[in-house]
């Protein structure tokens, strides 16, 4: 099947050193093995009841719920302390949803940084160090003047000075940004950061209740909780 599906300028991507000897010595097939495809292997056999439906052979725990370098960052970043052995599935797919809220924002930062400018050409608002959500806001008191906004009372993010600046000048940006684009993106960054805001919440809960259930079970298989004289 390899030999039918892959092309003489291709590599496979395997999951293990012995399969890229292997198929490399028996096969002739150029393999590629690193920490990338670590990453993507360890993402698909978290996946693979979803990708094949059909499967009934169930992978063994340690195979199905590692520590890749994905999911530690994303605990790192937000400040949770988890053992690669408290890693379950609840933990994963809360996991998965923060990230792609993160990268739901992050994949406007061009757009907007580069929208941003103008705030600095016509307002004289220097939007260095702004989160993206800050210049987002900023771009729709421009686009839609006075309007109520999703993210609340501008005047608690930004002095009444700035306001009012952007307020007076919105006309000044008819030509300069695109409306519909500017709040498509607005509602896309509000929606993706309430929606990260409730599954943190729901993170924090799921790590403690990992956390307690790893405790209870080196608990429970602790020589020192054994009656005297069963200490082997």
């Amino acid at each position: 099947m390899i030999q039918k599906h892959i092309k003489p300028d291709q590599k496979l991507a395997v999951g293990s050193l012995e399969y890229k000897k292997i198929i490399e010595e028996h096969l002739g097939i150029s393999c590629l093995f690193d920490d990338c495809v670590l990453e993507l292997m360890c993402g698909l056999k978290n996946c693979m009841h979803h990708l094949v439906p059909g499967e009934e052979l169930e992978l063994a725990k340690e195979d199905r719920l590692q520590m890749s370098k994905g999911m530690k960052k994303v605990l790192d970043d937000y400040g949770f302390d988890v053992k690669p052995e408290m890693v379950n599935e609840r933990i994963i797919e809360v996991a998965c949803v923060v990230y792609n809220c993160d990268y739901c924002v992050a994949k406007h930062s061009k757009s907007l940084h580069d929208a941003a400018k103008h705030l600095e050409e016509i307002s004289g608002i220097n939007p260095q160090g702004w989160s993206l959500m800050k210049i987002a806001t900023a771009l729709m008191m421009v686009c839609r003047p006075y309007q109520q906004l999703k993210t609340g009372d501008p005047r608690k993010i930004f002095s009444e000075e700035v306001c009012v600046q952007l307020w007076k000048d919105a006309p000044k940006y008819e030509d300069r940004i695109c409306k519909v684009s500017c709040s498509r993106v607005f509602d896309h960054t509000v929606w993706a950061r309430s929606l990260r805001y409730t599954m943190l919440r729901v993170f924090a809960n799921r790590v403690r209740e990992a956390r307690e259930a790893y405790e209870a079970e080196q608990a429970m298989s602790s020589p020192s909780d054994l009656p005297r004289g069963e200490h082997t």
